[in-house]
């Protein structure tokens, strides 16, 4: 079994160009791959932008340490003024991603990275409050007051058809 720092590794070699474009958005991916089945066992809580987990960033650093994956660091800012952050598998985590293993997630990364940023965030939140057991009601009332201006209808709808596609849905 493959530890979870290499499970992570592989699954940003498993994006279409070896990358991921924001750490927001690996944090998303890993947090709705876990519940998919993936065998990776961080724990997330809610934050700022939706589910968090302190180990899967700090994970990232190891990752830069062992040469699996390149962090950059980009001058443009988001419209909140942060930074963002491409995170570039080399060889070895390349590799990683040919295990059968983790080819059979194949398919919802790459669904999962042709959905925009904001979806992608509302999605995973909108999951976080029915795994915590919330009906779908409550979870699209708790989603709309923590992330207010972000979930405009087409936003709310792009996410809950992410989750559906993903099997995860349920209203």
């Amino acid at each position: 079994m493959m530890e979870k720092f290499k499970w992570l590794a592989a699954v940003i070699a498993a994006h279409p160009g070896q990358k991921v474009v924001g750490r927001t958005r690996l944090q998303k991916t890993v947090k709705i791959l876990q519940r998919l089945g993936a065998p990776m066992d961080y724990c997330y809580t809610l934050h700022f932008y939706g589910p968090y987990s302190e180990g899967v960033h700090f994970d990232i650093g190891l990752l830069e340490a062992f040469g699996l994956v390149e962090e950059e660091k980009k001058n443009r800012r988001l419209q909140d003024g942060s930074s963002y952050f491409v995170l570039k598998a080399t060889e070895p985590a390349r590799k990683l991603a040919e295990r059968p293993e983790v080819k059979k997630f194949q398919p919802e990364i790459k669904t999962m990275n042709n959905t925009g940023s904001v979806a992608l965030e509302l999605a995973a939140t909108y999951d976080a409050f029915r795994e915590m057991g919330d009906d779908h009601d409550t979870a699209l009332q708790r989603l709309r007051r923590k992330k207010g201006d972000k979930c405009t209808n087409r936003h709310v709808k792009e996410a809950l058809a992410l989750l559906k596609k993903l099997g995860l849905a349920g209203s």
